[in-house]
């Protein structure tokens, strides 16, 4: 049986999108089978850092028509990789009720190794909605109180719901001097810091070419960090079996 692991964060812009896409693709290139889904049911950009702009089924039909999610799976360019997009059409979004998340995305356990959950930011309830969908919490934050504050308020709620919190990401650190270090930002969060990706051109290079940093340029430094998250995750499998 897989983990379903749902991506999230306090506010907006953190890089939860991308997080989610270099791990899915750094997981299935050890070997993992992996199945990254869009619960961001507004912003649906997930697809696009997967080249995927046509897509026939989304997240949108499993909860608007009750269709299988299993049939809006996509294959991708990545081996072993996998996505379930979302639309891009606001008649969809407004008809698409957040709040069967939770019942339906469980229903991919049993076909990969880990189900990520691109969730929206923040305590509304289709945040919550995707969220607890997941077993297992990963936080993303940038290196600003404000970011950390809110995020560790996120990881909090979750803790009491119930959910595993692994710890967090410092997403883009090192790009300004008044960054908050790492060691200062995990005393604040009191959450595990699980890895720190710096601030990296060939992240904002490979997003212009359509494609995850990983695939893009897998020597550059952020690659290289998402891959350690990737490898830290797949040592955990035995820790956190639900």
């Amino acid at each position: 049986m897989g983990r379903i692991i749902s991506i999230a964060s306090g506010k907006g812009g953190t890089g939860k999108t991308t997080v989610t896409a270099n791990l899915a693709i750094a997981l299935g290139k050890l070997g993992k089978k992996v199945c990254a889904v869009d619960a961001d049911l507004t912003m649906a950009n997930l697809s696009l850092h997967f080249g995927l702009d046509d897509a026939r089924k989304t997240i949108h039909d499993v909860l608007i028509e009750g269709e299988d999610i299993r049939k809006a799976v996509h294959t991708t360019k990545y081996e072993f990789v996998y996505v379930v997009p979302a639309a891009v059409d606001w008649e969809r979004v407004a008809k698409a009720d957040p709040r069967n998340l939770p019942e339906v995305i469980p229903k991919l356990k049993k076909d990969f190794d880990y189900i990520l959950i691109d969730c929206p930011a923040g305590l509304q309830i289709d945040a919550m909605s995707a969220m607890l969908s997941g077993e297992e919490i990963i936080l993303v934050t940038n290196p600003e109180i404000a970011s950390i504050s809110d995020t560790m308020k996120v990881g909090i709620v979750l803790r009491k719901a119930g959910r595993g919190v692994l710890g967090f990401v410092l997403n883009r650190y090192g790009g300004h001097k008044t960054d908050i270090p790492p060691e200062a930002a995990e005393e604040v969060m009191e959450f595990p810091l699980l890895a720190v990706i710096p601030e990296d051109p060939k992240v904002r290079e490979a997003a212009l070419e359509g494609m995850p940093v990983v695939a893009y340029a897998p020597d550059s430094k952020a690659s290289k960090a998402f891959f350690e998250l990737a490898e830290k995750l797949i040592g955990m499998e035995t820790d956190y079996q639900w």
